[in-house]
């Protein structure tokens, strides 16, 4: 397995601060990293101790490990910097969280031929900053070994799932957009609780608890989402007034399309890319 001691991170925004910041909390990994913005590079350097750097040429020549935490359409602009990895020989491992942007794109930056460089294809949430992310891993052309390597990089802030490449859009659709859809349930739980007499701050406290509770549940449990519905559901009760409401509304319905119109922008993104 790799020992990642030298980890260079290409962007350090949100995502990529997250989990710069995760892993600046295990001793043994020397951090550097290259974010053009100032303010927010300042802020990552003062709170992680990381080492700043003043180009991405720099960050390169010392790192066995680089995570690319750009947007897709900033890959372009960057990809002349990384092609200089080519005739560098080294063992390099790149784990690229860019949306859409696809393993061929990736390796053509470099030599097909290149056999020093392992490209690893990886799609994390938001909520990594709460150190409660979930990381899709792309696991095509990757050696075990380095597979495991990154696990255990990303474990410092999330749980990891294997997938195929062919995935990762629907990945994207799913785990990398739920955050805001699940924001969007719990405001939508609270403004309902608002609406029927409940103080603000008491709604917002029992939907953020009510949708923590059922995820634990759901986890710990061994019914599926299906069956776990139909428990709370009582003959002529409450929740199964509301469930028919819903399904009026057609609330899966929207939920699946907006998965699927995620996805497709991730495959837009990726295409814009190139």
């Amino acid at each position: 397995m790799l020992l990642a001691k030298k980890i260079f991170f290409i962007g350090a925004g949100n995502m990529g601060g997250a989990i710069l910041h995760a892993l600046a909390e295990d001793a043994p990994h020397s951090l550097s990293f290259y974010e053009p913005n100032d303010e927010q590079a300042n802020r990552v350097a003062e709170k992680s101790k990381a080492e700043k750097v003043i180009s991405i040429r720099e960050g390169l020549s010392k790192a066995d490990v680089v995570f690319l935490c750009v947007k897709p359409q900033v890959f372009p602009k960057i990809s002349g910097s990384l092609s200089s990895l080519k005739e560098s020989g080294k063992n390099l491992v790149i784990v690229s969280i860019m949306a859409g942007v696809t393993l061929d794109a990736l390796r053509g930056v470099f030599s097909p031929q290149e056999k020093d460089i392992q490209i690893v294809r990886a799609m994390p949430n938001i909520a990594v900053t709460a150190k409660r992310g979930t990381v899709a891993i792309a696991t095509d052309g990757v050696e075990e070994s380095v597979l495991r390597e990154v696990e255990f990089l990303f474990s410092k802030c999330a749980s990891t799932a294997r997938v195929l490449e062919s995935q990762m859009d629907a990945v994207t659709g799913l785990s990398g957009s739920g955050p805001a859809f699940v924001f969007q349930f719990i405001e939508a739980l609270a403004m309902g609780g608002v609406k029927m007499g409940l103080p603000r701050d008491v709604a917002i406290k029992l939907a953020l608890s009510t949708v923590s509770g059922a995820a634990e549940m759901l986890r710990e449990s061994e019914l599926n989402p299906g069956e776990l519905t139909a428990n709370v559901c009582s003959p002529a009760g409450t929740t199964i007034a509301g469930m028919q409401e819903l399904e009026n509304r057609a609330f899966r319905g929207t939920v699946m399309a907006a998965v699927e119109t995620a996805a497709k922008r991730s495959a837009e993104l990726g295409k814009s890319s190139k």
